[in-house]
């Protein structure tokens, strides 16, 4: 039995599915994971932004002059604003007119419309205390004040409070009296010449400072972690595969040998059980304890069947020989022409048709046993098929049919000479008996591949192709009413079939059309 084309493999599906679900899971842990991942680098580009903010708020007061801003952006930045540098700005706008007081070299000329959406509102400015409250220095003033706990920027930043003293470098700003701090430290993400940018804003009553990081390696660093993620992603679905494939191979197991004893099963030969493991699995076990109780039962019941055709065959060979003799007699001593003869010919024809049922199912329960009688001996196939050809011609002249032959000569095979003449004689017969009137019986034997194949073909009507996979069925027969207009009773293909298999032939149907079916067995050469 061949395995339909569109049939899928179990273990494909089941590695493909494994693979989909871990896809999935892979898909839905990896998009939370870069989300997860570039929230937190989000929150560095944050912080980084405060840091230097913290500094720079610390040294400026309302006063702060152009080149002030341009000593505290060398010495928070680490970097000379006269170099054009990316990697930060620093921004300073007053709020009366919009005015950019200062900005570093490279800061971005196109975003007034973002700063200044970053302004504090009326209401804010003045809720804040007044910029020249008591305690604040003068403009030139180069003194930094005790630092008191609740310090305005710390509390909003969160960070923790500057040690009271801290190192002095050449290029160093003393510290100034911090400047009251309107609202709420701001962020926002906006896009100038081709460069993304993440600015912080923070506001006084005069103006606003705004710091900004280019985010050029941030959304490196977030690229390189996405294609991490896939090509990790993809490597979990390569192996979540392959150890389905694995899995499944080992799950299988079990399948495998009810698969390779069911190929072995035939009709003569139900012995065939299904080995039980130690280490297979509990629904397995069950399932082939089930089939080999199942044949167990089928070979008990085909035994039965096997057993009553040959004893029911063998015990009518008797009465029936009895019969066709006391048949015999009452032809030979009955008038010729009256209605006595008439009456016995009948039934001795019925009888004779009788017995000949009786001896295939005699042979057909042999072969099913497994206890076919073959003799095999090495013989001319050639020259038996000329005996052959000779009976052919008498019954094809008498069917008014023209029997054409091509035979090799000189191929031997090794077979049981009288079974396997049985079988060419039922495809010479079906042949004659399944033709159309005036038409032609080719014969041909030839050798392939070191196999000799014998075709036998006819001009009769085409088999309808509902019927060709039931041809060697028993007692099926074209003639679904099984009436007498072609004699036969159904087991001739069948016996050949049992018969060519029992001396290592095939037979089979190559084709039916109109006006010529043709048969084909074939067997090895004997060497």
């Amino acid at each position: 039995m061949s395995v339909p084309a569109n049939t899928r493999s179990f273990r494909i599906r089941l590695a493909l599915q494994t693979m989909l679900v871990a896809g999935a899971l892979v898909a839905v842990f990896g998009a939370a994971a870069w989300w997860y991942a570039s929230q937190t680098l989000e929150r560095s580009v944050d912080d980084r932004i405060i840091a230097p903010a913290q500094r720079v708020w610390s040294r400026i007061d309302p006063f702060t002059t152009d080149e002030e801003f341009k000593t505290i952006a060398d010495l928070v930045f680490g970097t000379s604003p006269d170099r054009d540098a990316t990697h930060a700005v620093l921004v300073v706008q007053e709020h009366l007119h919009g005015k950019t007081i200062f900005a570093t070299p490279n800061a971005p000329k196109d975003l007034d419309v973002y700063f200044r959406s970053c302004f504090p509102t009326s209401e804010e400015i003045n809720r804040a205390p007044p910029e020249g409250a008591p305690g604040m220095s003068p403009p030139g003033g180069r003194r930094r004040p005790a630092r008191h706990h609740g310090d305005q920027f710390d509390d909003l930043l969160g960070l923790p409070p500057e040690p009271d003293s801290a190192p002095q470098t050449n290029r160093s700003l003393p510290f100034r009296p911090q400047m009251p701090m309107v609202r709420e430290p701001s962020t926002f993400t906006a896009r100038s010449g081709g460069i993304d940018w993440r600015f912080g804003a923070f506001s006084s009553p005069s103006y606003t400072i705004f710091i900004g990081l280019s985010l050029t390696d941030f959304y490196a660093e977030v690229n390189r972690m996405a294609w991490w993620y896939v090509g990790a992603g993809a490597l979990g679905l390569v192996l979540a595969g392959f150890g389905a494939l694995w899995t499944s191979k080992r799950a299988m197991r079990p399948l495998e040998r009810v698969v390779t004893t069911a190929q072995r099963l035939t009709a003569s030969d139900l012995a065939e059980r299904i080995h039980l493991h130690r280490d297979d699995d509990r629904e397995f076990a069950q399932l082939i304890d089930v089939l080999n109780g199942m044949m167990e039962r089928l070979q008990g019941s085909f035994q039965q069947a096997v057993r009553f055709t040959a004893d029911a065959s063998h015990e009518l060979k008797t009465p029936l020989a009895i019969m066709l003799a006391t048949l015999d007699d009452a032809v030979r001593h009955a008038a010729p022409g009256s209605p006595e003869h008439e009456r016995f010919l009948s039934l001795f024809e019925e009888a004779t048709r009788l017995k000949q049922i009786t001896q295939s199912l005699l042979l057909l329960s042999q072969a099913d046993a497994g206890r076919l009688p073959v003799h095999a001996e090495t013989y001319d196939l050639s020259a038996d098929l000329a005996r052959l050809i000779e009976d052919g011609e008498i019954l094809c002249e008498q069917a008014g049919l023209t029997l054409e032959h091509h035979i090799e000569p000189q191929i031997k095979v090794r077979a049981d000479r009288a079974l396997f003449r049985q079988v060419l004689q039922n495809l010479l017969s079906n042949a004659i008996k399944y033709n159309r009137p005036q038409g032609c019986v080719t014969l041909r034997l030839t050798t392939e591949d070191s196999a000799a194949v014998f075709t036998i073909a006819n001009t009769g009507p085409a088999i309808p192709p509902e019927n060709q996979q039931r041809l060697f069925e028993r007692f099926f027969r074209g003639d679904t009413a099984h009436t007498r207009k072609t004699d036969g009773f159904g087991l001739g293909l069948n016996i050949a079939t049992e018969l060519a298999r029992a001396n290592g032939a095939r037979l089979r149907l190559v084709h039916s059309q109109d006006d010529e079916t043709v048969f084909e067995v074939r067997m090895s050469v004997a060497t």
